[in-house]
């Protein structure tokens, strides 16, 4: 059985350090009534995720970082599209190899990683639930990260909790693939 907790919430009696106040581990949902429209992706035509101008800033290369302006992005999630992040408007796109780290759903990315924060890789997740026989997601994090911190509004390409990524590295570990 997989305990499935957020690593952004903090332990009893802790608080949980971040750069910048957030409501980390949430769904996210309250973020996308903020737009009525489906703005999708100016290659893919996918429909985007709502991400916050703060984790773009954060996440593109620092040369790249001033033209992302004041405005949030879309994050596409299809895993073949070359684009990152796009302006609701779409006159700004940022592509993967304008990002300081691989955005781990896309086909080619490498590292694959699991917590950013901790810089946590699949591999790495893979390698403590067969070996080290650990399966729930902050004992790993604390396993390779003892101090781990979230910062996941900034570190996370998505802007949110790793948690489900994070999960779904560990089903794939116990189911042997």
């Amino acid at each position: 059985m997989i305990v499935s907790y957020s690593c952004c919430r903090p332990e009893s009696g802790k608080s949980a350090p971040m750069i910048i106040p957030m409501v980390c581990g949430d769904s996210g949902e309250n973020d996308q009534d903020r737009s009525n429209g489906i703005i999708l992706c100016p290659v893919c035509q996918k429909e985007g995720n709502l991400v916050k101008n703060v984790t773009v800033r954060h996440l593109v290369k620092k040369e790249l970082a001033g033209k992302a302006g004041q405005c949030d992005y879309r994050i596409c999630m299809n895993e073949k599209c070359d684009v990152a992040y796009y302006s609701e408007d779409l006159s700004i796109i940022f592509e993967k190899e304008d990002l300081k780290v691989p955005l781990w759903y896309k086909e080619d990315a490498s590292p694959r990683y699991a917590c950013y924060c901790s810089r946590i890789t699949e591999e790495d997740v893979i390698r403590a639930v067969r070996e080290q026989k650990i399966i729930e997601m902050n004992a790993i994090r604390k396993h390779y990260d003892p101090e781990a911190k979230c910062q996941c509004n900034v570190k996370n390409p998505t802007g949110k909790c790793c948690t489900n990524a994070f999960n779904s590295f560990i089903k794939k570990a116990l189911a042997g693939e």
